[in-house]
């Protein structure tokens, strides 16, 4: 009996979870800045304190001078993003979290986007009030972009 008794308590210790181990936060850093093939560059800057905040920029650049810079940080707030860009075809649009500043021609897409926005405000507004419905508002002419010809960059984030 005393064996078995002996038994069970070394089974019972073996079973029991061990402690987790906590380790400290690890901050990090990294940088660099390439040349590609073509005559662009590449760059990044990224830092993180460890315990979930990041802070970082890219900038990528073509050999026709088009560049894009995007500062984010991602915290407990989110995600958010500032937008730089001379991109052909580009807006001061500021979709979800996200700023875009423009320097380039964006070809009516500003305008086209503030009365798809106001079209659809007014729509959601007129839905929601009681009495009949109105019919729907007339979506504006989009215009097409000029054809543009060059090396053009797309970036991927592979985040996991």
């Amino acid at each position: 009996m005393k064996v078995l008794i002996l038994l069970c308590l070394v089974a019972a210790a073996v079973a029991a979870p061990a402690e987790e181990v906590k380790y400290a936060p690890i901050p990090y850093s990294f940088n660099y800045n390439a040349e590609t093939e073509d005559g662009g560059s590449s760059a990044r800057q990224e830092a993180g304190d460890g315990a979930g905040k990041v802070q970082g920029s890219y900038t990528v650049t073509d050999l026709e001078g088009h560049s894009r810079t995007v500062e984010y940080v991602a915290d407990e707030l989110g995600f958010r993003a500032n937008v730089r860009s001379n991109e052909p075809g580009t807006a001061n649009i500021n979709p979800a979290s996200i700023t875009v500043e423009s320097s380039a021609d964006d070809g009516g897409i500003a305008e086209v986007y503030s009365a798809a926005v106001a079209a659809a405000a007014a729509t959601y507004s007129a839905s929601a009030s009681v009495g009949p419905k109105p019919a729907a508002a007339a979506r504006p002419a989009q215009s097409r972009p000029a054809a543009r010809t060059g090396t053009r960059y797309v970036l991927v984030s592979n985040s996991s």
